[in-house]
């Protein structure tokens, strides 16, 4: 479903502590050397990228936890951010779930942003329609969450969808 995915760094040891400090610790100043080590990944040419798509948050983890991650590393990519997707129920986190069980978990999890009025969801498509799309998470590991989001922006016109990832666990 994604055509390349990139993950800059093994999830495990420090970086393991460093993402964990980003996501549930408070230090959310981490993005920017965070989203430089996946911008200076070798697999990753954001010249051929027209928008990043965070991977989107369920609303209440993200009043709970007071950001998305995965928007706050979009934003020091450089191509413009595009929040295209919105999550349409709550799923368990995947890093509690076995690896045969992720994918079912988020299956049928994202859809096209709801959070815009018709004429917005229009455009959003208008924008996505022949789009480069570059698909953005802290980290991966079987990349069902990737692939789940990956098939909403194809659905919706995208023409190619690569998904980056500041870190990738050991299946």
């Amino acid at each position: 479903h994604v055509s390349t995915l990139v993950a800059a760094a093994r999830y495990d040891g420090p970086m393991r502590a460093i993402i964990q400090a980003f996501k549930y610790a408070g230090h959310q100043t981490l993005d920017v050397p965070l989203a430089r080590r996946l911008s200076d990944h070798p697999g990753l040419d954001l010249r051929h990228i027209d928008v990043v798509v965070p991977v989107p948050l369920h609303p209440w983890r993200r009043l709970v936890r007071g950001f998305n991650q995965a928007e706050r590393l979009a934003r020091h990519l450089g191509p413009p951010v595009l929040h295209a997707l919105s999550r349409t129920h709550w799923t368990p986190a995947q890093a509690s779930l076995h690896a045969d069980a992720r994918e079912r978990n988020v299956q049928d999890a994202f859809a096209l942003a709801r959070h815009v009025t018709s004429g917005g969801r229009r455009r959003l498509r208008g924008t996505l329609s022949g789009a480069r799309v570059l698909l953005v998470d802290d980290v991966v590991t079987t990349g069902g969450t990737m692939s789940a989001c990956a098939r909403v922006l194809r659905e919706a016109g995208a023409r190619d969808v690569r998904a980056a990832a500041v870190a990738r666990t050991e299946k």
